[in-house]
């Protein structure tokens, strides 16, 4: 039998409620899965902290895609039933006003609507622009992997993984490849680490290819 009031049960229970936890997140504490609520007595005791992990990243680093690619590869310039040589650059010059990023406001979407499994990756495009969000790109695509590099296990990337993203593309910068094809940056985890990639977007997209964006707000 329960030593506890009834009164503190649902007062402990109302807190939950103000605080949308979840039934899972109940059954976690109920558990004491990881010795969540032996830690949590830690930290009502004064003997540990709690250090919220920190998303943040600069974004102040232009991308290069011959410097970080390979020779003859560019940014696209014009419409995409063009050649990507003339016209303006095929890109979210918004990204360049973002000097930070806070990668727990990030959305990741797949622009797939109704029932659909599949979306034309130019398709996915227009969508993405017709949102209206902010489509990160090369300099986002940048600041992940250099921190990556650097940081491993506590790089921004990890920390995204530990919350179920294994993928994420960057729409934001549309890429000339030395064949004259369209693509966009990607980084994905493969195995136990974390890989750059590019993707076609003369291809089928599914719900595996979310892509990068911040609300316009």
């Amino acid at each position: 039998m329960s030593s506890y009031s009834e009164g503190q049960i649902h007062q402990l229970a109302d807190a939950f409620e103000a605080e949308a936890f979840t039934s899972a997140e109940l059954t976690t504490l109920g558990q004491n899965r990881d010795e969540v609520l032996t830690s949590l007595r830690l930290v009502m005791r004064g003997l540990a902290k709690i250090v919220r992990e920190c998303f943040k990243l600069a974004c102040d680093k232009p991308f290069s895609p011959a410097e970080f690619i390979g020779q003859d590869w560019t940014v696209w310039k014009g419409p995409a039933d063009g050649n990507g040589f003339q016209g303006e650059e095929d890109r979210d010059a918004r990204e360049d006003n973002l000097p930070v990023i806070d990668w727990e406001k990030v959305l990741l979407e797949t622009h797939l609507q109704g029932e659909e499994t599949l979306v034309h990756g130019e398709e996915k495009h227009k969508r993405a622009i017709a949102s209206g969000n902010i489509q990160l790109g090369g300099k986002a695509f940048l600041s992940l992997w250099e921190d990556y590099q650097a940081n491993r296990e506590n790089s921004v990337l990890e920390k995204l993984r530990r919350k179920g993203v294994t993928r994420i593309y960057f729409f934001g910068l549309r890429l000339r490849d030395p064949f004259g094809d369209r693509c966009v940056l990607c980084l994905y985890v493969g195995g136990s680490e974390w890989f750059w990639s590019y993707h076609w977007l003369n291809s089928q997209w599914d719900a595996r290819f979310p892509s990068a964006s911040l609300a316009s707000n």
